[in-house]
């Protein structure tokens, strides 16, 4: 971690220093396509207790399954360090059941697109993108990995 925190700040010094301007956030898409779901998030940069806007949409020629489990987690500085948990608890409350998950999940078709918001609380420093699971009809995992979004940056609050 100490490694990419001066990452991060080498590379916003880099961008006052070349451009001019104010350090942004990182450079690249905020959407990302995985198992045929585009997850993109509205912002590159946030700050600790703002609000991500995630647009989750079906790509996809038959239809999805999404988890109430929509997350933001750190970005890995590889693929190969990628491998989160699935944990439909951490979000859907401690005590969900797989009966619960099932009448809980949105059922997207071919073209279709969901809007949420979810408010970020304490973060350190850092890369993230949000993480969608998604599940089978009878609310098993349809893939062992998540859909992503993009990645952007988490900046302390004024108030942390």
């Amino acid at each position: 971690m100490k490694l990419r925190g001066l990452a991060v700040l080498t590379a916003a010094m880099a961008s006052v220093m070349s451009c001019g301007g104010g350090a942004t956030g990182p450079r690249g898409s905020l959407c990302d396509t995985r198992h045929g779901t585009e997850v993109c998030v509205d912002r590159p940069e946030y700050r600790s207790g703002e609000a991500i806007v995630i647009t989750t949409r079906n790509v996809s020629n038959g239809s999805i399954f999404k988890d109430c489990g929509t997350t933001a987690v750190p970005a890995p500085d590889s693929e190969d360090e990628f491998r989160p948990a699935y944990n439909p608890r951490r979000r859907c409350g401690a005590t969900v059941t797989r009966t619960e998950i099932v009448e809980r999940m949105v059922r997207l078709e071919p073209g279709a697109s969901t809007r949420e918001t979810l408010r970020l609380g304490y973060s350190p420093q850092d890369f993230f993108h949000v993480t969608v699971w998604l599940l089978t009809l009878d609310g098993e995992l349809a893939f062992d990995t998540p859909a992503t979004s993009g990645v952007f940056v988490i900046f302390p609050g004024a108030n942390n």
